[in-house]
């Protein structure tokens, strides 16, 4: 599946970048509510996390959404965390995911592949916890429920925004490996 998908989108990229153009890519971490997102740097080589949209009711307007955040990345690539279980099968959540991406695919303008996202969202929480642990300034107890839901929410927000990150970085980390032993 995962080699399958970066021939889809990596053989154009590979070719481009070979001569010498620059390719950027976004990547979508898309969740039942909210959906990740990141973007590689103009050389291709590093992902950022960019930010999270939250999924209309009306997947027309998120499509739309999706659109203008390519626009506006100038994106040649989008590339879609496929939850695959441990096992390497698509369950109920991975065919949802497929299927969303297959309608948003007839609505964009830029080639779109599917990236194995195993784990992405557990390397996203570590990743969190460890740049809290490392800013380490001390926090003030917030009494009000209001800001600690809100805490809570930005927080999701992160993580979803950080594993589109670390979905895309691995998919960047594959293609170089491949542009490499193409090179050899």
């Amino acid at each position: 599946m995962c080699a399958a998908s970066l021939e889809f989108v990596g053989i154009a990229l590979v070719e481009r970048h070979e001569k010498g153009h620059m390719v950027r890519l976004m990547a979508l971490d898309i969740g039942e509510v909210r959906i990740g997102v990141a973007v590689s740097d103009a050389t291709g080589f590093l992902a950022s996390p960019y930010t999270t949209l939250h999924r209309s009711r009306s997947e027309e307007q998120t499509w739309q959404s999706i659109q203008r955040l390519i626009d506006e990345t100038e994106a040649e690539g989008l590339v879609v965390g496929l939850p695959i279980s441990l096992d390497g099968q698509i369950h109920a959540q991975g065919e949802r995911v497929q299927a969303f991406a297959e309608r948003l695919q007839q609505r964009i303008s830029i080639p779109l592949t599917f990236w194995d996202e195993r784990l992405s969202t557990v390397e996203a929480q570590r990743l969190l916890t460890q740049r809290e642990q490392d800013e380490s300034e001390p926090r003030r107890r917030q009494g009000t429920r209001r800001r600690t839901q809100s805490r809570r929410r930005q927080k999701g927000q992160k993580i979803d925004a950080l594993a589109a990150t670390v979905i895309l970085q691995d998919y960047l980390d594959a293609l170089g490996n491949k542009i490499e032993e193409e090179r050899s």
